[in-house]
């Protein structure tokens, strides 16, 4: 992984955020303090698809609204369904700027070739993988064991990858905000006139 080329992704994006998370301080912050729209502590918390539960934190990102919402079940897209409003609790979607180098494509066939990957087993389900690994019954999902590698090489900031419930036109970015580098270009910024829930990485 080391040797694998980075590259520069640029925004915007979409932020798709439990709207109880903006109605003050995340988890585990300060009482009275702002809403984080960036907080990147649910991963940390809980695991993600390149986050295993506890090590470092992840903020998660999409090309485009529907892409967001369908990742986190917010939203079904299936031509064989009809559209439907599905009971779902209140999410908050917002868009955020910036640049992130040092991003790993993952949706370069090279890339998953040198790194033993596939399309499928970068967007297959690592929920099940995770709760028999932290039973001490799996190993690390796949996925998990390569965003904890990617981490820990200090020179990936990102992973761009394609998104599991929309792998035809869709993107996902996972950002991991204690590599971000100010003097390297780096940010992240909450789109946000109002100045309500604004926030702005490093």
């Amino acid at each position: 992984m080391l040797g694998l080329p980075t590259i520069s992704v640029g925004g915007p994006w979409t932020r798709v955020l439990g709207y109880r998370l903006l109605q003050g301080p995340p988890p585990g912050a300060a009482p009275g303090g702002p809403p984080e729209p960036l907080w990147p502590g649910g991963p940390r918390l809980y695991g993600a698809r390149f986050n295993p539960k506890g090590p470092f934190g992840g903020i998660y990102l999409a090309s485009d609204p529907v892409t967001a919402l369908t990742e986190v079940g917010a939203v079904l897209e299936n031509p064989s369904v009809p559209r439907t409003t599905l009971r779902t609790p209140p999410w908050a979607v917002f868009a955020v700027e910036g640049i992130v180098t040092g991003t790993l494509d993952l949706t370069d066939s090279r890339n998953q070739e040198c790194l033993g990957t596939s399309l499928s087993e970068l967007t297959g389900d690592w929920r099940y993988t995770q709760a028999r690994y932290l039973r001490g019954e799996s190993s690390m999902p796949p996925t998990q064991l390569l965003g904890k590698v990617a981490y820990e090489s200090e020179r990936i900031t990102g992973l761009l990858y394609r998104a599991a419930r929309n792998t035809v036109d869709g993107l996902s970015l996972v950002v991991f905000p204690d590599r971000l580098d100010h003097e390297r270009g780096d940010s992240l910024a909450v789109y946000d006139p109002h100045k309500q829930i604004s926030q702005r990485l490093p």
